[in-house]
């Protein structure tokens, strides 16, 4: 089975949407962009995840949550976005 993994400073921010049976979203740059695939289940440090939605975006200011990104977040998405954009990935738990 394939594994995703989240930055440990996130951990409990998506534990805690889990823990009350929402989604999760993360961004995805570089390699990782169209690595995923929608409706394939992947082991996560919080068990098995399933992708809901990806979606795919050019340009960070159309990340649907930038006002919710920290500024370290925005800086390192913009740091490798520049070639192939970043996918948002919804994901829930099962």
């Amino acid at each position: 089975m394939n594994y995703i993994d989240f930055p440990k400073e996130e951990y409990s921010s998506y534990i805690e949407r889990l823990n009350n049976k929402l989604n999760i979203y993360t961004t995805r740059v570089s390699l990782e962009v169209n690595k995923y695939i929608v409706n394939n289940i992947y082991n996560s440090p919080f068990g098995l995840l399933k992708v809901v939605e990806i979606k795919h975006y050019d340009k960070l200011k159309e990340h649907p949550f930038i006002n919710e990104l920290s500024k370290k977040q925005i800086n390192d998405i913009n740091k490798y976005i520049k070639d192939n954009g970043f996918d948002l990935i919804e994901l829930k738990k099962i």
